[in-house]
């Protein structure tokens, strides 16, 4: 009797592209609190992601591609003018796909369907490296 495993060839994403990732994550999503809170001035501080530890990774299918759900926590440092402030241990949770020629990654987020449309999931995609 022989067993056979298969090993799979498809790793996940590095530190350094789950770091962009977060970056890029949370860089819009203070740009969108910015843009509700002070319309008038939307400008936001330079900002540091470090330290960024996973602590979770799964593969999944996002779209037609393979994908990770990527959880963890990280750092990050806003300067502001006179001041620079650190928040330690921020947890994510991140979704990536792999691009088909495998030298690529996009952030995925959900995308809410409406309701009485499909059951499938659907994703948008944003460039990441």
């Amino acid at each position: 009797m022989f067993l056979l495993t298969a090993c799979s060839s498809v790793s996940g994403p590095g530190r350094d592209i789950v770091e962009r990732a977060i970056a890029l994550q949370f860089s819009q999503t203070q740009e969108d609190l910015i843009q509700l809170l002070n319309p008038q001035d939307p400008t936001f501080p330079p900002f540091t992601i470090s330290n960024v530890k996973i602590t979770d990774e799964q593969g999944l299918q996002i779209g037609n591609l393979r994908g990770f759900r990527v959880r963890g926590t990280y750092d990050v440092t806003l300067e502001f003018p006179g001041r620079t402030v650190t928040q330690k241990a921020n947890p994510f949770e991140i979704y990536l796909q792999r691009q088909i020629e495998g030298k690529t990654w996009r952030l995925a987020r959900r995308q809410a369907n409406p309701k009485n449309q499909t059951d499938t999931e659907s994703w948008v995609t944003q460039l990441v490296l």
